[in-house]
């Protein structure tokens, strides 16, 4: 008589870029302790390929695929899995603003919220002849940023940019060599480089978790926004 397999239970979450629920399970023993052999490791890419791995398969709805998620709703979906599987509450560094005492905070990670920071302009003209189109920034575009080991710069105007368009041409940005793209972001101008951060990347929104805490060594009320929630998965 072979032993009964165990349910696992299935829980409901709303993507934001995505726009739709999708359903998932949390991980497995099997699957936390691959996860914490690659955190073990330190090396960037294994940590990022087992992540979306885990995550693929703890997804539970065959109409999304995981590399094709935003990264703003694949970290929302992977601090969803990570609470249901180990907890929600994880300890957090903090720091006072008014005396800089450090002090550990235990953080209800199911208190994230999506931050609008206002509405992102995906077509910015270049110059008076060549338009970009930029779009949120997807798995498969961060991946080939580690594997390349672009810089951070980079690697976030690589991760953004759809097509490249004048008034009779698309030049899509999929249609060429990473080390043709890397060349074109190279060779924009600062000016370029800064209206796309401020008209583009600097409104995209963002997973934030809002702390408040009284310092213990000058009483000071603190109220503190954080963002960078991966971290709290890994």
């Amino acid at each position: 008589m072979s032993l009964p397999t165990l349910q696992i239970p299935v829980y409901e979450l709303d993507l934001f870029i995505l726009g739709k629920k999708v359903k998932y399970r949390p991980y497995t023993v099997k699957e936390e302790k691959t996860l914490l052999m690659a955190m073990e490791s330190n090396e960037e890419k294994q940590i990022f390929e087992t992540s979306i791995r885990c995550c693929d398969a703890c997804l539970v709805d065959d109409s999304v695929k995981v590399e094709e998620l935003s990264v703003l709703d694949l970290e929302t979906l992977l601090i969803a899995i990570r609470s249901k599987s180990v907890g929600e509450s994880v300890e957090l560094q903090a720091k006072c603003e008014a005396c800089e005492h450090k002090l550990n905070l235990n953080v209800d990670i199911t208190k994230m919220r999506v931050e609008e920071n206002g509405e992102p302009q995906d077509k910015i003209m270049l110059d008076e002849t060549y338009g970009i189109k930029l779009k949120s920034p997807s798995l498969d575009s961060i991946y080939l940023s580690i594997i390349n080991k672009t810089d951070d710069i980079s690697s976030a105007l690589l991760s953004c940019v759809d097509f490249v368009y004048d008034e009779t041409t698309t030049y899509s940005f999929k249609d060429y060599t990473e080390k043709e793209k890397i060349q074109f972001i190279d060779d924009l101008s600062v000016e370029n480089v800064k209206k796309i951060n401020e008209q583009f990347i600097d409104k995209l929104p963002s997973n934030v978790i809002d702390l408040s805490f009284k310092c213990p060594a000058c009483g000071k009320q603190n109220e503190k926004t954080v963002g960078n929630l991966l971290d709290f998965f890994t």
